[in-house]
């Protein structure tokens, strides 16, 4: 008996998968393309030309996978969304962190999108991802590491012990005698402090550049929503000696040439402000104190309004792309 030999059709986690990792590469081949332009040092050079190859790639094979399926190639952002020669926005210093950033981006986006892939193909497609960005990460926390500039999790430096929870104190935020924060509840704000910083940087450098003043005003009230929410997280940490992570806002220029499209900024901001959700829901999955919890719930909120009032802003300038959606059997029906 002959082995079967069936290619199974791409289904719709699959199709949205590749779908948006072709808008984010798109995305990342203008900046990549731009940062590249004018970086100095060449450490951080071989960094930024890795990731421009990197998103090329997965560029063509994402094409490749839609036009087997004869499925429509996204429009994402081109060459007129990216002016290569414009001068400095952010210095090499805070291209590093970007790129530190949006390799954690990445890794969790990718095996997001390995965990939903039944064909083996695109199965293996996403693995192989993973892989380059895993190796991507490093080598850019090994620069970040050379240089002093990476923000590393405060150390705990007491005595520690194997012990067990008797009390429902344990639990107690807002009254009475509140436990120290504990480690694991210290890796979420950590992260979300390290995601929080990068957006402040970049909504104050879109802030300068960009041509609408309606989109000027947006970057402006994103940016101090992510300044409270930085300064929510660091009290988190201050309240009990722990260092914080340092800001990286001196690291941007007095350029007013704005070296992207008004549509590239915009989607730029309102994906990194509606990716926090997740992660502010992760850490707050893995906050154990009442009060933690509270502040975490809080600054969804107010993320999820800013980052729907971006796609709102997006939608009437019509720049926000579809993505492949269910057939309408009513509207059809209708017709």
């Amino acid at each position: 008996m002959e082995p079967i030999n069936h290619q199974t059709k791409i289904n719709a986690a699959e199709y949205a998968s590749i779908w948006s990792q072709y808008i984010n590469d798109s995305l990342s081949r203008c900046v990549m393309s731009y940062f590249l332009n004018d970086v100095k040092d060449e450490n951080i050079r071989n960094l930024l030309q890795s990731a421009l190859e990197l998103s090329e790639i997965h560029l063509e094979k994402v094409k490749q996978f839609l036009n087997q399926e004869g499925l429509p190639i996204p429009i994402g952002f081109e060459d007129q969304d990216v002016t290569i020669d414009a001068p400095s926005l952010f210095t090499d210093t805070f291209k590093v962190v970007y790129l530190h950033i949006m390799s954690i981006h990445g890794l969790i986006r990718y095996s997001g999108a390995t965990s939903v892939s039944f064909r083996e193909d695109i199965r293996k497609y996403f693995i192989e991802c993973t892989s380059q960005t895993l190796d991507l990460y490093d080598r850019v926390t090994n620069v970040s590491l050379q240089m002093g500039i990476i923000n590393k999790p405060p150390s705990l430096n007491n005595q520690q012990k194997i012990d067990f929870e008797k009390k429902q104190t344990y639990l107690t935020g807002w009254f009475g005698k509140r436990r120290p924060i504990n480690a694991v509840e210290i890796t979420g704000v950590h992260l979300n402090m390290q995601k929080t910083m990068v957006k402040m940087v970049l909504e104050l450098g879109f802030s300068q550049v960009c041509q609408s003043k309606e989109l000027r005003d947006y970057m402006e009230r994103a940016r101090k929503i992510c300044i409270k929410h930085f300064d929510i997280l660091s009290s988190m940490l201050k309240e009990e000696n722990l260092h914080v992570s340092k800001s990286f806002e001196s690291e941007v220029t007095d350029s007013t040439v704005p070296p992207f499209s008004d549509k590239l900024m915009l989607f730029h901001i309102v994906t990194l402000l509606s990716a926090a959700l997740g992660y502010y829901s992760e850490a707050l999955s893995m906050s154990q104190r009442r009060d933690l919890s509270a502040d975490y719930v809080r600054m969804s909120t107010e993320i999820t309004l800013i980052a729907e009032d971006g796609i709102n802003l997006l939608i009437e300038k019509g720049w926000m792309e579809q993505p492949p959606t269910a057939t309408d059997h009513e509207g059809l029906a209708k017709k």
